[in-house]
């Protein structure tokens, strides 16, 4: 009895704060998912790039949904990556690779700025005598910020729809 109050009480939690789920009705023409589906995302020949925007498709529409293009998103992707421990000798010991994202979401017809933002993820790794173990911990840190930034995108644009979906509801 009391384990049924208590998911009882979850439920009406979940449901006063606005959560929602994101794949629940992935092939509702209304979903939310749909409406990922429906983005497609500037090209870019940066490598960094390119590998940031294979992870966003693949976060945005994990089962592949054919849709309709609504929309166009632009991405203006940046990394730094700086010193964060220096040895006695001078050298440096540890780097710190920072990712940065700015998007801005269109609508295809008009072009009409819908939404826009900005995020950022940030992680750092050691520097070793070897030159190629290093180089890996590199692209392996940048690898996984790219993912976490794509997770980032995907609830920021999630958050968006969301609101842009408030406003047309609304009555006038």
């Amino acid at each position: 009895m009391l384990k049924k109050i208590f998911l009882l009480i979850l439920q009406l939690g979940f449901y006063s704060c606005g959560f929602q789920i994101i794949y629940k009705d992935q092939y509702d023409f209304n979903s939310l998912s749909y409406d990922f589906a429906s983005i497609t995302i500037e090209k870019d020949h940066v490598r960094l790039n390119q590998e940031f925007r294979n992870n966003l498709y693949d976060i945005l529409n994990p089962d592949y949904i054919k849709a309709e293009i609504k929309y166009i998103l632009s991405l203006d992707v940046s990394s730094t990556i700086e010193p964060t421990f220096t040895t006695r000798t001078g050298a440096t010991g540890r780097n710190q690779i920072e990712i940065k994202v700015k998007y801005v979401l269109k609508d295809i017809n008009t072009k009409e700025k819908i939404a826009e933002g900005f995020t950022t993820a940030n992680d750092s790794y050691d520097i070793s005598e070897n030159r190629y173990g290093t180089h890996i911990a590199e692209e392996y840190v940048k690898s996984n910020l790219t993912k976490i930034v794509a997770q980032n995108i995907r609830n920021l644009l999630a958050n968006d729809l969301i609101e842009i979906r408030k406003k047309i509801d609304e009555p006038k």
